[in-house]
């Protein structure tokens, strides 16, 4: 960024000299901002994506929003690596804010795995045929959700796209269901 100098009289060439003195200092922040680049960018970013689990793509481009604010406010800064950390921090939250946070590939690998509590029917049930008697204890409704997830192999979210429920509410739907399996399963194994 260049800037423009008007022709001076000699009367104003103190003031010239404090021009020259402003536009060589902004060089030498040059010189500092690359040097507060290169020391906090992996610190700031890693803070966005491990704190705040902000995509790497998405905390690069925070990261850098934040040291374009420093360079706005680094006259009014004290202390700068509270400063950056405390920026960093905001900008992730305000990302969330922004972006909501919807359910992604690693999110929805967690949801997909079954409650190890639950886990315990599919390994006490010998075969197919007790697993079917199982699911006809149940309430039509606990039938159809544990056939989608287990025999037609829906993950859970389409299970919840189906039933027109949120993703973590037909986790839910589904280890319950798999709970009342198991009890009803068992008390009729007991009463034979």
């Amino acid at each position: 960024m260049f800037t423009y100098l008007r022709p001076v009289l000699r009367s104003q060439k103190k003031s010239v000299r404090m021009n020259m003195n402003l536009l060589t200092s902004a060089r030498v922040d040059d010189h500092s901002f690359e040097a507060v680049y290169g020391q906090y960018f992996p610190l700031l970013a890693q803070i966005a994506v491990f704190k705040f689990s902000v995509p790497d793509s998405e905390a690069e481009t925070l990261v850098h929003d934040v040291l374009v604010s420093y360079l706005r406010k680094s006259q009014d800064i004290v202390e700068l690596r509270p400063w950056l950390i405390g920026a960093i921090c905001h900008a992730s939250r305000h990302y969330w804010r922004l972006n909501g946070r919807t359910v992604g590939g690693e999110a929805e690998l967690e949801l997909d795995r079954v409650d190890p509590a639950s886990l315990r029917i599919l390994d006490s049930l010998p075969d197919q045929i007790a697993a079917r008697e199982a699911l006809e204890c149940l309430a039509p409704r606990c039938r159809e959700i544990l056939h989608m997830r287990y025999f037609e192999g829906c993950t859970v979210a389409e299970v919840a796209s189906r039933l027109g429920v949120k993703t973590k509410y037909a986790q839910k739907l589904i280890s319950k269901c798999l709970r009342r399996a198991e009890r009803l399963y068992s008390q009729k194994g007991l009463g034979r």
